[in-house]
């Protein structure tokens, strides 16, 4: 069974909430938007890829009061309700900012403490109730949230006024069982998303399981299926990804 395969054959069902508690004293520690989003791009695309066969032609539907999401007729999850971004302003509104909304304050609880971590770490948009998002910023913190709490994946919901973020609680497979999605998955983050290649493709494997070994101008990766390893210019651009199956 490939990841997140079951919900191909998830019935109704009453969608069970589990605890999404963020440690901020033991959560590694950046000073930016941009390096959480190359510390935890990789497995959040590998995530969006994997879903995006079962839900992404179905229609959609959220109950703020419930703090549930469904899709189509069969599929109901918990959901943690992280913003949206007005098309007409281009800017990004904090779910517990958005007054307007009534959304239940237990789907509030991850977008709180994205907050925390802000405030901790000095990261002005996770702080912010209102930021400019003309550089995807929506897809950025959704990723970050979508890699920083395990078990979950994001959606973006188009409404027509705006695109709604929220992370979705599901039971994932192992990603250290597919070693090998590295060499699809990363070729497409690059060519998507400005970011460093070295940084990120480094993240990303060591959440993989891989172990990491670097040198000036490559990066190898090393798990019991599979090696991989990156060649960089002077900038960190990946330009050549190699593997080997052991």
């Amino acid at each position: 069974m490939g990841l997140f395969d079951f919900l191909k054959k998830q019935k109704i069902s009453e969608p069970v909430v589990r605890k999404v508690d963020l440690d901020l004293h033991s959560a590694e520690n950046f000073s930016s938007l941009q390096e959480l989003y190359e510390r935890y791009s990789g497995v959040a695309l590998e995530k969006q890829l994997a879903i995006s066969d079962s839900i992404e032609n179905l229609d959609w539907n959220v109950d703020m009061s419930a703090g549930t999401a469904t899709f189509g007729k069969h599929l109901t999850f918990p959901i943690q309700m992280l913003g949206s971004v007005s098309h007409q302003s281009n800017t990004w509104l904090w779910a517990w900012a958005n007054s307007q909304a009534q959304i239940s304050s237990d789907s509030l609880t991850q977008a709180f403490q994205l907050k925390a971590y802000g405030i901790k770490n000095n990261i002005s948009e996770l702080i912010e109730e209102k930021i400019s998002a003309i550089n995807n910023e929506g897809h950025l913190i959704a990723s970050i949230a979508s890699g920083m709490f395990k078990n979950r994946f994001y959606y973006a919901g188009n409404y027509g006024a705006g695109t709604a973020f929220f992370t979705i609680d599901v039971t994932e497979e192992d990603l250290m069982e597919q070693p090998e999605s590295v060499l699809t998955v990363f070729p497409q983050l690059i060519m998507t998303f400005e970011l460093n290649h070295r940084k990120a493709l480094t993240f990303y494997l060591i959440d993989k399981g891989f172990k990491v070994f670097e040198s000036n101008e490559s990066l190898t990766g090393v798990s019991a299926k599979l090696t991989v390893i990156a060649h960089f210019d002077e900038m960190n651009r990946m330009n050549n990804l190699e593997s080997a199956h052991k």
